[in-house]
């Protein structure tokens, strides 16, 4: 199990990973000034006598601290190379910060995400921040249709789920679909509900690659395979570029009904990596199709597959 140190400076919380002693005596390794100054110098792949070199000290006295440092597990032989008729090797830190606690130590759980994955969400969230608007449809009878979103519901998980990459602290993060203005277009945004219960679903919808076609029975269409999709619990999640905006992105979640929109949430929560490695009959493009099943047979759509 990885060990973290938790740094708080006032302004933000880093994590840096630890090697966690049981034994106090244990960090006498690091007891002198010039073993934790070669120490550091094999942060990087490096050869103990280029290393003596750089420090100006005899190459037996980085030896010395070579042997013990890999004795404790501290050290790694990471490559070779032949040298004037001799086998040079090169050796990388495993840790880069150490630390023991006593059996009395207070501990608290928090979760840590993923960086890789918080890094497929740019440039919705960037810094640990929230860097677009999530737009949500009204629940009062509006738009063409007068209807009332229920969407919302599905982007409470989908906020919490993108809350765990992010500080929480720019509040408020979300929209109706009736209050957005011009200027609101002009940014990253999350926009979760369909044409009909969401408009500015309705104003990108002929621009997606995969969209609802509200002039029939609102089945899903997909221009990539040429596929349509009819049951309720298909869902769809699509991120394009922001038409009103260069550069900015829009990430679109619905569904053919509710249902369908929250298959799509579902599936960009615990599929995530598949939704963002674009669709497998034109991988260019971030647009899937998703279905939902209700597996425990509570009425209530709690798994997702991913159907193109």
């Amino acid at each position: 199990m990885n060990k973290y140190f938790l740094l708080k400076t006032g302004k933000k919380t880093t994590t840096i990973p630890v090697l966690l002693f049981k034994e106090p005596e244990k960090l006498n390794i690091f007891s002198t000034p010039l073993a934790w100054k070669i120490y550091k110098e094999f942060a990087n792949p490096a050869c103990p006598v280029d290393v003596a070199k750089k420090l100006k000290i005899h190459e037996q006295k980085v030896y010395y601290y070579v042997k013990k440092f890999r004795k404790e597990g501290l050290l790694k032989e990471v490559s070779q190379e032949q040298r004037k008729g001799t086998v040079a090797k090169f050796y990388q830190t495993k840790h880069q910060a150490f630390a023991f606690k006593s059996d009395t130590a207070p501990e608290k759980e928090i979760h840590i995400p993923s960086p890789a994955k918080s890094a497929n969400l740019e440039p919705f969230i960037e810094n640990n921040k929230l860097n677009a608007k999530i737009i949500v449809g009204s629940p009062d009878p509006h738009g063409p249709w007068k209807a009332r979103a229920s969407d919302s519901c599905c982007a409470i998980d989908f906020a919490l789920f993108i809350g765990s990459f992010t500080d929480g602290k720019n509040v408020p993060n979300y929209k109706l679909d009736t209050e957005i203005r011009e200027s609101d277009l002009k940014h990253n945004l999350i926009v979760i509900g369909g044409p009909t219960v969401n408009m500015v679903t309705r104003k990108i919808n002929n621009k997606l690659p995969i969209r609802i076609d509200i002039k029939t029975d609102y089945r899903i269409v997909s221009d990539l395979s040429g596929k349509s999709y009819t049951d309720d619990t298909h869902g769809m999640a699509v991120i394009i570029e922001n038409p009103w905006k260069t550069g900015k992105k829009i990430l679109v979640i619905a569904g053919k009904r509710f249902a369908g929109t929250r298959a799509g949430v579902l599936a960009c929560i615990t599929k995530l990596n598949s939704i963002l490695k674009g669709n497998r009959f034109k991988p260019e493009f971030i647009a899937k199709v998703v279905k939902g099943y209700d597996m425990d047979g509570d009425g209530v759509i709690d798994t997702a597959e991913i159907l193109e």
